[in-house]
């Protein structure tokens, strides 16, 4: 409980993950203290407690709030990863398509930007919001590539290669687009987007 005397308000936190925001608000105006407003606060999880909770949930959102150029940079995004960047506002205008009671994850590159994204988020009545700490910075599980338009040498080189060749890491060349060490079915996609000119960024909401 935080009590601030100049504002004259009184904040409560139930923190046993069971109640209800119902039966919050009830126990509060049964207590004679009806509540001004009331909202989930998101939890901090750390990289590891990101990948346990990729493993045994998964169905899991991850929201990468980076902009695009970082998401699709050298550094790459978390697998099955979408980009709704904060700085731009795509999140504050995008939020509503997102389930209120799913389990969300939230990265960014140094979890700056994934705070602000959570306590948003958090304010619009979503339940379950984990904010990953330390964000790409810190992160050491699978990290994926963009599907990125080739060119004309690179997509003849590509086509070159066998499916279940090592990925070759170089910009020239298809990148391990799904992070499964091979060049695959994926790429191949992406070589065929690149080729048909219809290539676009997949994971743009």
């Amino acid at each position: 409980m935080d009590i601030n005397t100049n504002s004259h308000t009184v904040t409560v936190i139930f923190d046993d993950t069971q109640t209800t925001m119902a039966q919050m608000q009830e126990e509060l105006t049964d207590g004679d203290y009806t509540p001004e407003s009331s909202h989930y606060v998101h939890t901090n999880i750390t990289p590891e407690e990101a990948k346990n909770m990729m493993a045994t949930h998964p169905e899991l959102l991850i929201l990468d709030v980076r902009e695009a150029g970082e998401f699709c940079d050298a550094v790459g995004h978390i697998l099955h990863a979408s980009n709704y960047p904060w700085d731009s506002g795509v999140l504050e205008e995008m939020y509503e398509v997102l389930p209120l009671d799913d389990n969300i994850l939230i990265a960014d590159a140094d979890g700056t930007l994934s705070h602000l994204a959570a306590n948003f988020l958090d304010e619009k009545g979503f339940t379950s919001v984990y904010d990953m700490e330390g964000g790409m910075g810190v992160w050491n599980g699978i990290s994926v590539a963009c599907c990125h338009s080739f060119g004309l040498e690179g997509i003849i080189v590509a086509l070159q290669l066998s499916v279940n060749l090592p990925a070759i890491a170089s910009d020239m060349l298809v990148r391990d687009v799904n992070g499964d060490g091979k060049i695959g079915v994926a790429e191949a996609a992406c070589i065929l987007e690149a080729a048909s000119g219809t290539n676009e960024q997949r994971s743009s909401p």
